[in-house]
């Protein structure tokens, strides 16, 4: 009579590995893989450095708490952190950068109130340039947000549009790899919003450029009801509708924090761009 072995395997959660968030950035249906490639051979920078460039929604104190703090991390967010300089609370960590205010409402690489325009000719309150920015930081890559107060402001499209293509044309001068982010849905001007976004992926797609859809991610997440849950106004929201910028990001959190969710969106789409364009995987 042969012996029987009988193997029961029990599914254990693992110890200590975050929980799967339901999707990652939605990708931009054109190739910038190539594109990036080409650019990286110039670069001559600091390896790491990722500046955050923007205006109220990238100076708040929300937008990097999750990458700074927050829960759920699996190790890959670990490892793009650790890259990146995160906590390193220097001139090579783009996290401490956008937020740490130098003078009120105004940090070393963001300003309340930032428009195309002022990438050029700096801030209200003392924002460098946006060139000064890269000789100063020499950075992998540049994060943008900016259009709201353009929109806000009456800037007409066309002006918006050749400001960021200058400063597309500043940063990739550099050998760095630019993410621009959309604008996020603005209720009172919502088909002007609409149209600089298309704008933005125009100058995307023409020019090879990774994208973070902000727009996009708010919208296919709550396509109804997106006012008052992710944002409020011109600003994303952090704990308003219950969510919280540093939960663990699971498909129901992503859904009530508007600065969470553009947090963990960044941190993806940075370690994907890694991935696909410097490492080559």
């Amino acid at each position: 009579m042969r012996n029987c072995l009988t193997i029961i395997l029990l599914a254990v959660p693992s110890i200590g590995r975050a929980q799967e968030p339901s999707a990652k950035p939605i990708a931009e249906g054109w190739d910038y893989v190539a594109p990036m490639k080409k650019i990286t051979a110039k670069f001559r920078g600091q390896e790491g450095v990722v500046l955050h460039v923007g205006g109220s929604m990238t100076i708040a104190n929300p937008y990097g708490t999750w990458a700074r703090s927050g829960k759920g991390k699996s190790r890959d967010d670990e490892a793009i952190l650790k890259w990146m300089h995160t906590e390193k609370k220097d001139k090579t960590d783009g996290w401490w950068l956008c937020r740490t205010e130098v003078v009120p409402y105004r940090a070393h690489t963001s300003e309340s109130g930032l428009k195309s325009a002022m990438l050029f000719a700096g801030g209200k309150r003392g924002l460098p340039t946006l060139q000064k920015m890269l000789d100063d930081y020499k950075p992998r890559m540049v994060t943008i947000e900016c259009g709201i107060y353009d929109i806000e402001d009456g800037i007409p499209l066309d002006d918006y549009r050749k400001n960021m293509v200058k400063a597309l044309d500043e940063i990739l001068a550099q050998g760095a790899i630019p993410v621009l982010n959309t604008v996020p849905p603005f209720k009172a001007q919502f088909e002007k919003t609409k149209q600089f976004n298309e704008a933005l992926r125009t100058l995307a797609k023409e020019r090879g450029l990774p994208i973070l859809d902000l727009e996009r991610e708010i919208l296919t997440r709550r396509p109804d009801d997106w006012f008052g849950t992710l944002m409020k106004r011109i600003h994303l929201t952090a704990s308003e509708a219950g969510g919280s910028s540093g939960a663990e990001p699971t498909a129901d959190n992503l859904r009530k924090s508007g600065y969470q969710l553009r947090g963990w969106l960044t941190v993806q789409k940075i370690a994907e761009i890694k991935r696909r364009v410097l490492d080559g995987s």
